[in-house]
């Protein structure tokens, strides 16, 4: 009997602890996104005009990136698996490198565009505030948290 009430209050004491943790919540990208786009325009000291000014081409850059980025993903996981010569892998590799030029092709057209509606003195700050947030974040999901950058507890 004692055996029954023992094994049962660990039971529901698992339980109970289980049900205490705290649930991950999905990936949001909009919150995302407007998470980084208040980090950043804070971090660069923007005015609102200059936000306004600066993200639209801030966005178009990093959606025609992603697209790319895609391209280079599906390159490396659709590797050919059966036997397959070294002079394909080259092909495959310098298709890899084709499309890492052009992204950075891309980031360097881009940056001027910034440069020209926002001083490069912010679009410089915006760069570095971006590579922060994106640290922020990834200190932040690796402690198991669910918080992005400024919003630590102190």
């Amino acid at each position: 009997m004692k055996r029954i009430i023992l094994t049962f209050s660990f039971l529901l004491v698992g339980i109970a602890m289980i049900a205490q943790q705290p649930q991950r919540r999905k990936f949001n990208p909009q919150e995302f996104k407007a998470k980084l786009e208040s980090y950043v325009t804070q971090e660069a000291g923007f005015n609102q005009n200059e936000a306004a000014a600066f993200y639209p081409i801030y966005f178009e850059m990093k959606g025609k990136q992603r697209g790319l980025q895609r391209q280079i993903f599906q390159l490396k996981r659709n590797a050919p698996t059966t036997e397959v010569n070294d002079q394909e892998f080259a092909i495959i590799i310098q298709k890899i490198k084709d499309l890492g030029v052009e992204m950075a092709q891309l980031e360097v057209t881009y940056y001027k565009k910034m440069c020209k509606v926002v001083s490069p003195a912010k679009v410089y700050k915006a760069m570095c505030a971006e590579d922060k947030f994106h640290r922020e974040m990834l200190e932040n999901f690796d402690r198991g948290r669910n918080r992005g950058p400024g919003n630590r507890s102190k």
